[in-house]
């Protein structure tokens, strides 16, 4: 038999999230399934840290399930002792869970931005699902019940994940693909360079023929100081003969302006959109660069990076789908220190980087 172990936290003064619900759901779906025998459901609500571990012990359970808020590198949301939040991050879960590691089979973080704990739990656990950026609460709930139905009729972790995120779409929630399934041997390599213990200096990547990622940077002409700002934070990484970046003040005298720019994008290995009003408001970046840029990501062509530099209202733009830079997709001017936002910018874009170079 499999024990399901349910963890939900909603502490004071977070947004109030539809907990009760998820569970209710998840328990009538085992509860109907064709293998309903095969599996047990146990909750622990309100969690507060020493319960985690606590709960492990007690139950033994072989999938974990968080159900509650995720705050990106900060941790995942539980509650201190007077009920208020408590962060707990992705180094100290996946300790726990190494302990725990011959016994537990699959953790499912069903929380915003919960994807840099699930990349720390997955150096340990076969099967880790987080989420890359924030998800509603009914998107939430869909993938849990499409997640644990599959598992109630015998199916593997991986149909489920995939029946999970079908859940999603199918209630018509634009989320599908919100939540993301690690495996422990596809992230071990990844895992062990971002947690090791020696710090070393940043070397030259090699790259096959000795050529840099060409980078190709969409932003509006009023935001051109920050653009400015950011490429200062990359210029590492060109000294290195890592990338290539470009962007239109780089065409030369006497060359057609469109054509050169379409050239660009059309060779680029990274886009980055760098998104604010202006830039939604431009019809070229829109209708030219963000058309073109989108085509060439979902062909998988290119790898294209939202970085949110002013506030706006984005996440229903055909990029919307996409995980976003900074940190918890904060716009750079709301940062009380910008050069924070822009080294987390330029971290974000290195470990991209990194992947091309692997996979190249």
């Amino acid at each position: 038999m499999k024990k399901v172990l349910i963890l939900a936290a909603n502490p004071k003064g977070t947004s109030p999230l539809r907990l009760n619900e998820e569970l209710r759901d998840i328990k009538e779906g085992l509860q109907l399934a064709k293998q309903r025998d095969e599996f047990s459901l146990e909750e622990q609500l309100a969690v507060r840290t020493r319960d985690i571990y606590r709960a492990l012990i007690n139950h033994n359970p072989q999938i974990v399930h968080f159900s509650g808020h995720g705050a990106g590198e900060e941790g995942l949301v539980f509650e201190d002792e007077s009920g208020k939040p408590k962060f707990v991050s992705g180094d100290a879960l996946a300790g726990l869970f190494k302990l725990f590691a011959n016994q537990i089979e699959c953790v499912v973080l069903n929380g915003c931005f919960s994807m840099v704990q699930a990349e720390a739990i997955a150096q340990h656990i076969n099967y880790v699902i987080g989420m890359s950026r924030a998800i509603g609460d009914q998107a939430a709930i869909e993938f849990a019940v499409g997640f644990y139905d599959a598992l109630g009729a015998g199916k593997s972790f991986e149909f489920a994940y995939e029946l999970g995120c079908s859940a999603i779409q199918m209630a018509g929630i634009e989320e599908h693909l919100t939540p993301v399934l690690l495996n422990k041997t596809e992230v071990a390599d990844t895992a062990t360079q971002k947690n090791s213990c020696v710090e070393t200096k940043p070397e030259p990547m090699p790259h096959p023929e000795n050529r840099a990622i060409e980078v190709f940077f969409s932003y509006a002409h009023e935001d051109e100081n920050l653009r400015n700002e950011l490429a200062k934070h990359l210029k590492l990484l060109e000294r290195q003969g890592v990338i290539e970046a470009w962007y239109d003040r780089d065409i030369t005298a006497g060359d057609e302006w469109k054509t050169e720019i379409e050239k660009q994008l059309n060779s680029a290995q990274i886009i980055l959109l760098l998104i604010s009003s202006d830039f939604l408001a431009s019809e070229f970046c829109w209708s030219v660069e963000l058309e073109r840029a989108m085509k060439r990501h979902e062909a998988k062509e290119a790898r294209v990076i939202p970085i949110i530099l002013r506030e706006v209202d984005w996440h229903e733009a055909p990029f919307g789908k996409l995980q976003a830079l900074p940190r918890n997709a904060e716009p750079v001017t709301n940062w009380a220190n910008r050069d924070q936002a822009f080294t987390d910018i330029a971290k974000g874009i290195r470990r991209v980087v990194e992947e091309l170079v692997r996979t190249s």
